[in-house]
């Protein structure tokens, strides 16, 4: 997985709360410090060749970061089986999609097919929100540059992640746009 940095967290939390997103997720919010981008399922409770075994894929990734565009929060929808808040990010950069290519190959080659599952850009904010509400846009967009991968066990009370490995991210190839400055 992807995690953002603290930073970025707080300064996304503030847009969020300007929108009234934590408001409306009360206590169904999840713990902003465990926001995170998937690229694959997660084995419960994994064994120490699963650990290692995963660390060993981590290390033969030959990627490239990339930058998501953060322009909507997805609220959960009346009626649907899934009460899911979710940031969802403008389009799919090809960056992200060969860095999941390469995950799920590997998880393939290694033998976890398992949880060799696709995923698009996004966060999930709230997995069980009890209100539906409209999606809402976020003018500007809010970026992040992934620019490392973690290997991660969940646990605890509270529920945090502990990285056990990672691995930085070869530069950006298709950096975003800056306007330089005018005159």
């Amino acid at each position: 997985m992807a995690l953002p940095p603290p930073t970025w967290v707080e300064g996304t939390l503030r847009r969020l709360v300007q929108l009234e997103v934590p408001q409306r997720l009360g206590s169904r919010l999840f713990v902003p410090e465990n926001w995170h981008q998937s690229f694959s399922e997660r084995i419960y409770s994994p064994s120490a060749r699963d650990k290692d075994a995963l660390s060993k894929l981590g290390k033969t990734l030959s990627a490239h970061a990339c930058t998501l565009h953060f322009n909507r929060v997805e609220g959960p929808r009346a009626g649907a089986d899934r009460a899911h808040c979710t940031l969802r990010a403008r389009g799919v950069p090809k960056a992200f999609s060969s860095l999941l290519r390469q995950v799920r190959q590997g998880l393939v080659h290694a033998g976890y097919e398992g949880i060799a599952t696709g995923v698009t850009p996004h966060m999930t904010l709230s997995y069980n929100a009890s209100d539906a509400f409209d999606t809402l846009a976020l003018d500007p967009p809010i970026a992040w540059t992934i620019d490392e991968l973690c290997l991660v066990v969940g646990g605890g009370d509270p529920y945090r992640y502990e990285v056990i490995d990672r691995w930085p991210l070869l530069p950006e190839i298709d950096p975003p746009v800056a306007q330089p400055g005018l005159f």
